[in-house]
């Protein structure tokens, strides 16, 4: 193991390295990646790279190298980087968000491995409405919420504020040329969790029609429609997943019963399911939601 080693510990003297979760900057996303990256900072605290150590080292190891080899030759790689993230976040908001300063802050986190998404996503729509296209530089801060979101395991709290974000701003929205994607992303992604799909879309373009006295109503009332489409669509994708269930007790039954909204296939398939600890506090909302069904 090389976390933690006295070779670390001396490295962290000359390179600002994160041997631990309280040196990392505040607001720095590490939710999935924690156990597998190595973290670099400059002087300042900015955080400059991310090293996948697993990868890293075994493509290294592959080629020849020693660990240690390949550990200091992983290192010295990542330092060769010069821009931090901040020093990117802020020349977007000094172009007032254009597009290559767009660009770069995308090609940084990708160098990240996205670690710290979560906190340019909150800059983004923090500082919106000074960007020279406030709704552009929301829908990008939504994007990259979205990637992040979907490079997670499972993250229910993150899951269910991205289908929030989603749902606000396609309200906010409705004519934006990327609807059809955002509600792509929305039923794959932002709902891959939730119980009964069809009936929250049912609620949500009822809210939408409901707005009959806003400017934007007819285009609201459209993306109720696509909504309800979409839905249907997503619904037809789930029955023909569960039809190709080979266990129909296995693992990702109860999702899909749960998405479905099928209240005692959901339950049958929660009494079975691999107790995954992860996933018990969506099981036990599940559960909660189909008994309340079934009443």
């Amino acid at each position: 193991m090389l976390l933690p080693s006295n070779e670390l510990m001396d490295l962290h003297q000359t390179v600002p390295i994160c041997l631990s979760d309280q040196e990392l900057p505040a607001n720095c996303d590490i939710r999935y990646g924690q156990f597998y990256y190595f973290f670099m900072f400059n002087e300042a605290g900015e955080l400059t790279n991310v090293a996948n150590i697993s990868d890293g080292l075994s493509r290294r190891k592959k080629e020849g190298m020693s660990l240690p080899e390949a550990f200091l030759a992983m290192v010295d790689e990542s330092l060769q980087i010069d821009t931090s993230l901040e020093s990117c976040e802020r020349d977007y908001l000094d172009s007032k968000g254009s597009k290559q300063s767009y660009q770069q802050l995308k090609k940084k986190l990708n160098q990240l491995e996205r670690i710290g998404s979560m906190r340019v996503v909150a800059l983004l729509r923090e500082q919106a409405d000074q960007m020279t296209d406030p709704t552009l530089t929301r829908f990008r801060a939504l994007a990259l919420e979205t990637a992040a979101v979907k490079q997670q395991v499972i993250n229910k709290r993150a899951i269910d504020a991205l289908a929030n974000n989603m749902e606000e701003f396609l309200a906010e929205n409705p004519d934006h040329p990327e609807v059809p994607q955002i509600l792509k992303d929305y039923y794959k992604i932002g709902l891959k969790y939730t119980y009964d799909v069809h009936g929250h879309s049912q609620r949500l373009a009822a809210t939408w029609r409901t707005k009959a006295d806003e400017p934007k109503s007819a285009a609201l009332a459209k993306l109720a429609d696509q909504l309800i489409k979409t839905s249907d669509q997503h619904l037809a994708s789930i029955d023909k997943a569960i039809g190709k269930l080979k266990q129909p007790n296995g693992w990702e039954a109860p999702r899909l019963f749960a998405q479905k909204g099928d209240s005692q296939k959901t339950l049958e398939s929660l009494e079975s399911a691999m107790a995954v600890p992860v996933m018990k506090p969506i099981y036990q909302d599940w559960k909660k939601q189909a008994n309340a069904d079934l009443k």
